[in-house]
């Protein structure tokens, strides 16, 4: 491109008998129980969060999708193709998975959704200057051809198929563009040039990728950039290395939080955020942290994935992201924490050299040691129970991120990573309180809800009275979010929160376990109103998430005084709601590959009204849990995902590499990615 822009087959051979088995567990696990259906709900005539939404809220990054471009940053797009008046059903088309076969006869061209640094208008509104930063060729990124991802313009009459959930359009993701497998991955090692020999992406220069310093990278791009961030990057090891507690740890614990605002800065910023046109900020950096575990094989696809984190988040960015592995070493007989030498072998075993200095390793003695309160540590499952306990000790670590985001290494992402991670931070920090933990227990399908003002509506109409209204109070836990403005809802006319920063951000829905009967609902221990009056919410699966430092900081304080304990699915959720911090679910656009149900009925599933729960009270449903996009159930996981995965990598039944594939997908979330 010239210029910068401003800018998520089926082996459904789940057997009779398991089936059976769950029958019952389905019936108990009542996901999406509803207080209503949306799909009849009348439209609210008058509903201010229609207007904040687009509002300036101080990020210009990516636009509101009523401003042109034909930039891959911009939300304006042929992703849903908008055509006549608002009310056309051609506003809306009909959910499909026919994406796009071939990326032939498409136009090249490198893929750059970032700000358009150094500009006169960026320098207005940020401090410091931005810096390229040199990558794994030697030289800065920043305009660097070889070391800048590709995509194909999609041609004015050609669109991507809707999302059955989740929009482009609405949530700044549209970009007008498709991503084909060698396009998108050469820049990170893939070498493997489609069999037509018609790629149109020249291939990049080869790199000695044991020679690579991912962690010297990231550390030499966020000094350079430092004068960007108002919280300076940590001073100690590299990379950072986890610690057992000392006894000042727990006598001082109550100053690791990060407590509520004055009364005064608190009102200051209920005025929706608004920044002084004349006032500069400091960027916020962000953490990312990929969880895997000892025996992970690092395949070719993985180690693409990884460094395309890498590049994308953090050197193209100037170091406003950085990432890490975080590693859990589960074979206790290394002893990691008490013998360098044995740190150094783990990592020499268990991790790829160019990404050393970029990873953490933990093990279940050391959240012992740290938590010794909260619920039972088992090697053979703490990964799963525990498993934000390491994200709660590395805010400790490095405390100079406001987000922490946690991702399982069997997401992919098909797109470009800094374009979806800004526009899901975005498009958080736009979202009012009022009503965000109602709305975020939906699913938002745009063909049956229509624009997310006509969904925000439908949910208004459900909970007149106005839904959660700052924390929801529970014994031993004293709030550290702020206090609501006003002396009660109704004074609010959807302006709290607009622009204030997201403490929760999950990718799927976030409900009521006890309400919907979700099989965990009730791990719930040391709270002292125990199991039946505890409240909490829950997401039905966390591969991806973000948590801000104070949240983690109250999850850490809690764990300390009175050893809390949920499952993964639950603490956060809960944590945030019990300290009246704001939590939002982005509406993800998710594929469901199934064409005997209509989208109605496919709708009427996820957010169903019955008492038996989301499968409509029939294990005939179940299939649909094994066609979607991105993974969402407890019990039956897609095929789908990695049936797509691999069809664009150009892998065939038996597993073999066929090179012929040109499949242009959209920007898509894929979970789980298995065996690739």
């Amino acid at each position: 491109m010239s210029r910068r822009g401003d800018t998520f087959l089926s082996r459904r051979a789940l057997i009779a008998s398991i089936f059976t088995l769950f029958s019952l567990s389905l019936f108990l696990w009542h996901f999406p129980l509803r207080q209503s259906s949306l799909i009849n709900q009348p439209n609210h005539s008058s509903n201010r969060i229609y207007d904040l939404y687009i509002e300036d809220s101080g990020e210009h990054e990516f636009p509101t999708h009523d401003q042109p471009s034909t930039d891959p940053g911009s939300s304006e797009s042929n992703e849903e193709q908008t055509i006549e008046s608002p009310d056309s059903d051609l506003d809306f088309p009909k959910p499909s998975t026919d994406f796009h076969e071939s990326a032939v006869n498409l136009a090249f061209e490198l893929y750059d959704p970032y700000p358009d640094y150094n500009s006169k208008a960026w320098k207005k509104r940020w401090h410091g200057a931005h810096f390229s930063c040199k990558g794994s060729r030697g030289v800065d990124v920043n305009g660097n051809a070889d070391d800048t991802m590709g995509a194909y313009k999609l041609p004015s009459d050609a669109s991507t198929p809707a999302p059955i959930f989740g929009s482009y359009k609405e949530t700044g993701l549209g970009s007008g563009f498709c991503f084909e497998r060698h396009a998108r991955n050469s820049p990170y090692g893939d070498e493997d040039i489609p069999g037509d020999g018609l790629s149109a992406r020249p291939q990049p220069s080869s790199v000695d990728w044991e020679s690579v310093d991912w962690g010297q990278l990231q550390n030499d791009c966020a000094t350079l950039n430092q004068n960007r961030f108002e919280e300076k990057r940590s001073s100690g090891s590299s990379p950072p290395m986890f610690r057992y507690p000392e006894d000042d740890d727990f006598q001082h614990v109550n100053s690791t939080l990060i407590l509520p605002e004055t009364h005064l800065e608190r009102r200051s910023r209920f005025n929706v955020h608004r920044r002084s046109s004349n006032s500069k900020e400091y960027k916020k950096r962000n953490a990312i942290l990929l969880r895997t575990y000892d025996t992970k094989e690092y395949t070719p696809d993985n180690m693409y994935h990884i460094r395309s984190m890498v590049s994308e988040l953090s050197l193209h960015s100037g170091g406003e992201y950085e990432v890490f592995l975080v590693v859990q070493i589960i074979d206790l007989e290394r002893k990691i924490f008490s013998d360098p030498k044995a740190y150094q072998e783990a990592l020499d075993l268990y991790v790829p050299r160019e990404f050393h200095n970029i990873s953490i390793l933990f093990n279940v003695p050391l959240l012992e040691a740290w938590y010794p309160k909260a619920g039972k540590h088992d090697p053979n499952n703490s990964q799963q129970v525990h498993m934000t306990q390491p994200l709660q000790l590395f805010s400790l670590l490095r405390p100079e991120f406001d987000l922490y985001w946690q991702l399982e290494l069997d997401v992919r992402y098909t797109g470009h990573h800094y374009h979806h991670m800004e526009a899901i931070r975005q498009w958080a920090q736009k979202q009012p309180r009022k009503l965000s933990w109602e709305r975020s227990a939906y699913f938002y399908s745009p063909y049956i809800h229509r624009t997310w003002k006509d969904f925000c509506s439908k949910v208004q109409d459900i909970f007149p009275l106005g839904g959660v209204w700052g924390a929801v109070p529970t014994t031993g836990i004293d709030p550290v979010g702020p206090s609501p403005p006003g002396s009660g809802v109704n004074d609010d006319d959807f302006e709290w929160g607009v622009g204030e920063p997201a403490d929760f951000i999950n990718i799927s829905p976030i409900v009521d376990p006890v309400q919907d009967h979700m099989m965990f609902r009730n791990w719930v221990d040391n709270y002292p109103d125990g199991k039946e009056k505890t409240p909490r919410r829950a997401g039905p699966v966390t591969p991806m998430i973000a948590v801000s430092k104070r949240l983690l900081r109250a999850m850490h304080h809690s764990q300390i005084m009175l050893g809390t304990h949920m499952m993964p699915e639950m603490f956060p959720e809960s944590s945030a709601l019990q300290h009246g911090m704001k939590a939002v679910a982005f509406p993800e656009p998710t594929y469901v590959d199934i064409d005997d149900k209509t989208p109605e009925e496919i709708e009427s599933i996820f957010n169903d009204q019955s008492i038996t729960g989301m499968w409509n009270g029939g294990s005939e449903n179940a299939p649909l849990a094994q066609h979607i996009s991105y993974w969402w159930s407890a019990w039956f996981k897609p095929e789908y995902s990695n049936v797509l995965y691999r069809k664009w990598l150009g892998i065939d039944d038996a597993g073999n590499r066929t090179d012929d594939s040109r499949l242009c997908l959209p920007a898509i979330t894929l979970h789980p990615i298995k065996g690739i």
